[in-house]
């Protein structure tokens, strides 16, 4: 009969084998944060910061309060959006967590240890030791981990997707609200003017000089100015606070924007080949394809484990009474009468259909989003450009000789003020079409994938 200790040893040793095959890992989610800020540095004019609550912050803390002391420019703006925003903060845990999954999917099942203890009708005690391992699960997981690194690089290319699309929005916004409030100043020197149109009106037709018709005009004109300022000064408020939820600062708080926005650059985009540009370089796109990828890999393991998804192999060692250890392995099998992984493996080929369909479907859709918003930023350009080099001198003309035949008493003062509201009503048209120029372009670098948007003068911006 073997001896006890010797034999014991056989047991010991696939014990000991297991935990080497484990081996350790753990996620780092700093790491992949670094990760995610080499791919996305190329496209955002800021890089990223994860405020994780330690000493570090109150820096951040404090270079912020710096920022928001200045006039907030483009790019400042962004800088602040992208330390202070808590939303955009939140989603980067996202990160660590399919990291998470990816140590995990590399990690082999725990082994499952028995013991059990029986007197014996002879002298001393009869026990059993088990020790049972899920071989199958040590086959799968190279297919699992390919898996879940195919999901974890979707999951990082729709983060850095997420990013881009925050700073086109923080960059809208923000000059949506410039915008907002340089038509606000506008709509004040509009009413301003009807009003002393107004006041005018009613010092004649007091004097009897106009009628009550005419009198009642002046002052329905003067009314609705005010209605205009009204909105005017709503939309700039309602812009404000939008602005201020993307950088994560109140509305109240003293932060300024400038008063006017910058005008037309000389230079104008190039979009020859910017379609196919958003296509090869969209992250959202990118994501879609690993997700692509993921769903290949699966319908691969489904298809090679589709019999088998578990076996377990054991060693299991008995000491009887007199002292002896009887060892032996075992096999178990689940017999593929019934399920035979038929359902799961048609399932992962039809993801597989229905993914590669959507990518197709958005593939036109970015086309189509990047068509329609280079367009929106061409025609506002053309309008911005119209309206402040051919219409507004020639609105500053009329104003002028209305003026010199108003000093001969050519025309009447509403004439004049009339003239002057016509001024006014077309610059705040040009502040309107610039606003949709800055906003476009903003948008459409975004849509583009991110990157500087190249000009005919060779320069990005």
């Amino acid at each position: 009969m073997a001896k006890g200790p010797h034999d014991l040893k056989r047991f010991i040793i696939p014990v000991a084998g297991l935990l080497i095959l484990s081996g350790c890992a753990a996620p780092d989610p700093d790491a992949a944060f670094r990760d995610l800020g080499q791919l996305v540095d190329s496209r955002l004019p800021e890089p990223v910061t994860w405020r994780t609550g330690g000493p570090e912050d109150a820096a951040v803390d404090k270079r912020i309060d710096e920022i928001l002391a200045t006039t907030l420019s483009e790019t400042s703006a962004v800088q602040v959006a992208l330390l202070n925003n808590r939303k955009l903060q939140a989603r980067y845990a996202e990160l660590g967590i399919a990291q998470a999954d990816v140590v995990q999917a590399g990690l082999l099942q725990n082994p499952v240890f028995e013991i059990m203890v029986r007197p014996s009708t002879e002298d001393g005690t009869n026990i059993e030791l088990g020790l049972t391992q899920n071989f199958v699960d040590l086959l799968m997981r190279p297919a699992l981990k390919k898996i879940a690194e195919a999901e974890y690089d979707a999951v990082r290319l729709e983060l850095a997707a997420h990013l881009v699309a925050f700073v086109g929005d923080v960059q809208a916004t923000y000059y949506d609200h410039v915008g907002a409030k340089a038509e606000h100043a506008v709509v004040v020197e509009m009413a301003i003017t009807e009003q002393d149109a107004a006041d005018l009106s009613t010092a004649f037709h007091t004097a009897g000089n106009i009628s009550d018709l005419e009198h009642a005009e002046h002052l329905a004109n003067a009314a609705e100015l005010r209605a205009e300022l009204y909105e005017a000064e709503t939309a700039m408020k309602e812009s404000r606070i939008e602005l201020a939820l993307l950088l994560g600062v109140s509305p109240s708080d003293q932060w300024i924007v400038p008063s006017r926005l910058s005008p037309l650059p000389e230079a104008t985009v190039r979009l020859a080949g910017l379609e196919d540009r958003a296509v090869r370089k969209r992250f959202d796109l990118s994501a879609h394809r690993s997700e692509l990828q993921a769903a290949l890999e699966e319908l691969g393991f489904e298809k090679g484990f589709r019999l088998f998804e578990e076996g377990d192999l054991s060693v299991s060692a008995e000491r009887e009474p007199d002292g002896a250890w009887l060892i032996g392995p075992a096999l178990e099998l689940p017999l593929p009468i019934f399920d035979q992984g038929q359902a799961r493996v048609a399932g992962a080929a039809l993801a597989v259909r229905g993914m590669r369909d959507r990518l197709l479907a958005e593939e036109r859709e970015v086309r189509a989003d990047v068509n329609m918003t280079s367009d929106a930023m061409t025609l506002a350009r053309a309008r911005s450009d119209h309206l402040r080099n051919t219409l507004l001198p020639l609105r500053e003309e009329i104003v002028q000789l209305t003026l010199a035949e108003y000093n001969y008493m050519l025309e009447s003062p509403f004439q004049l003020l009339e003239t002057q509201q016509n001024t006014n009503e077309t610059y705040r048209d040009y502040v309107e079409a610039l606003t949709d120029y800055w906003v476009a372009r903003a948008k459409l670098r975004a849509s583009a994938g991110g990157e500087p948007l190249e000009t005919d003068l060779g320069d990005a911006s």
